[in-house]
């Protein structure tokens, strides 16, 4: 037995990095034993091998999708009109205006003419009686043929505008004849063979995958002053895009950074064959090196952790999923629509940081823990101070707990200007070969406040033990702050108002005479 279609509205979206996962629900009336549901109002971009329906108390034989192309009706409601419509309507008005304008002036053309034939009658009578006016008849000639050429002008004139008229009409007539096909609908449905025991109303729930929908993450930190010092309130929110020809009205809806389609599969393993040998005489005294520049691999703070198996959501290898706080409405028009997620506000520590080498810029940099209920994923983020929105930046993957760092603007007042200069020196009995590097720093600061800043500068590290870097105390002042295993140089300065300091940095990179490459 077959029932007329049933609609099931959509009650949970599970919106996937390039595909979302859609599930309806309703309850419905089944009679008892096998018989076929057909529930409309699918997707047409549903995944057929996808469809999945669960029935309460009863089971689903075979579940498919069956697709068919209608007619879309047409909009009879004036709101509904089209523009080409809406333009041969008014044609059509103003055509029907142009030809009662044409009638009017047609009868007062007649009128004027026999005015005109009474005028000649009367003359003809009076000068049969031997009555003659000469100056009566002249001025009421003229009238009438001065009457008379403005009747037929004004005709002339509403016939050429009745023309045009009705040409533009002809003319928008064909355009929507042309522009308005029956256009067709493709109508999705899905076909489920069921049998229910019993009958009555039961629960009837229906999944299925649909292409071109897509989030990424999107975040808004505000910085803001405390009492006791200053905080960070990290608001984030998914931007969510969606055109799978179906509206999501007021569903429940989950972000969620799984591939599914992304296979796993073994490495192939391939035939890798060693060969000994004996090395020659110049390259027993011959060390190969060279210079690479190299990330530090890390989340949080200064972290460059990044996924190179595709691109899009960055979660850290772990399967992530997400939940808006409401329920929200998603129409199908591909634009982009933000979900409000999570929020928190932590103690922050800002300080002002130089990276010369990069710019002569000093940025006010806040340091604080992500204290929300989920890490945060790689994405933009909007800064925002008390003095209003500063710029926009990249947060990297950030777990629960870890600190991080991030830029809010920089600062005017203060300016770094950098001077790098080599120098290389050889001995002439051992070979040995040093360069000496030697970067001058000037920190100027115009504002009328002290401030502290915080200028980190880079040296180079040595892997192997032909090739010595050190950093040369006695010439660099002040000294460093701190110095990390990675050649990271932190200075920390008092700027007074209205001052300017000089920082010299200097370290020499001295390697043996074997050593090639530098």
């Amino acid at each position: 037995m077959m029932y007329p279609p049933i609609h099931l509205p959509i009650v949970k979206v599970t919106v996937l990095e390039d595909r979302a996962l859609v599930e309806r629900h309703a309850e419905v009336v089944l009679s008892p034993g096998a018989q076929l549901v057909r529930v409309e109002g699918l997707s047409p971009l549903a995944v057929d091998r996808s469809l999945q329906a669960q029935l309460t108390g009863g089971s689903v034989a075979q579940a498919r999708l069956h697709r068919a192309w209608k007619q879309k009706p047409r909009e009879g409601s004036p709101e509904g009109k089209t523009e080409p419509r809406r333009r041969v309507d008014t044609l059509e008005a103003e055509w029907k205006r142009a030809q009662v304008d044409v009638q009017r002036l047609q009868s007062r053309v007649e009128v004027v003419n026999a005015a005109r034939e009474d005028v000649l009658r009367a003359i003809a009578e009076f000068a049969g009686a031997g009555e003659a006016r000469p100056e009566s008849w002249h001025e009421q000639l003229e009238a009438v043929r001065a009457s008379t050429t403005a009747a037929e002008e004004a005709l002339r004139q509403a016939r050429q505008h009745a023309e045009r008229t009705r040409q533009r009409l002809v003319e928008a007539q064909a355009a929507l004849a042309q522009g308005e096909q029956p256009e067709p609908l493709l109508v999705t449905t899905a076909e489920l063979q069921v049998e229910h025991p019993t009958g009555g109303s039961v629960s009837l729930r229906l999944t299925y995958l649909v292409p071109c929908a897509v989030w990424r993450p999107a975040y808004r930190a505000t910085l803001a002053s405390t009492g006791g010092g200053e905080s960070v309130t990290l608001e984030c929110e998914a931007v969510v895009w969606q055109r799978t020809e179906e509206e999501w009205k007021d569903v429940e809806l989950l972000l969620s950074t799984a591939r599914p389609t992304l296979g796993a599969a073994p490495p192939r393993l391939v035939e890798d064959w060693l060969r000994l040998r004996d090395k020659s005489e110049q390259e027993k005294h011959t060390v190969d090196v060279a210079v690479r520049e190299e990330v530090i691999q890390k989340t949080g703070e200064g972290g460059a952790h990044q996924t190179e198996e595709l691109p899009g959501l960055d979660d850290g290898g772990e399967a992530l999923t997400l939940t808006a706080r409401h329920r929200v409405t998603l129409p199908s028009n591909g634009a982009p629509h933000r979900v409000p997620l999570f929020a928190f506000t932590a103690p922050a520590v800002s300080e002002f940081v130089g990276h010369p080498e990069h710019s002569p810029l000093v940025h006010r940099v806040a340091r604080f823990d992500n204290r929300g209920p989920a890490v945060l994923l790689a994405g933009p983020v909007e800064l925002v101070r008390a003095s209003g929105y500063v710029g926009r930046a990249q947060l990297k993957f950030t777990g629960v707990g870890e600190r991080l760092a991030l830029g809010f603007g920089s600062e005017d007042t203060l300016r770094i200007v950098r001077q790098a200069d080599v120098k290389y020196d050889t001995q002439r009995l051992t070979g040995r070969r040093t360069r000496t590097h030697l970067v001058k720093l000037f920190l100027s600061h115009t504002g009328e406040r002290p401030v502290r800043v915080a200028i980190e500068e880079r040296m180079p590290v040595s892997e192997v033990e032909a090739v010595e870097v050190k950093l040369l105390e006695e010439q660099t002042r002040p000294p460093p702050t701190k110095v990390s295993e990675e050649g990271i140089l932190r200075f920390e300065l008092a700027a007074p108002p209205r001052s300017q300091q000089e920082l010299t940095l200097a370290y020499a990179v001295a390697s043996s005479a074997k050593v090639s490459g530098l």
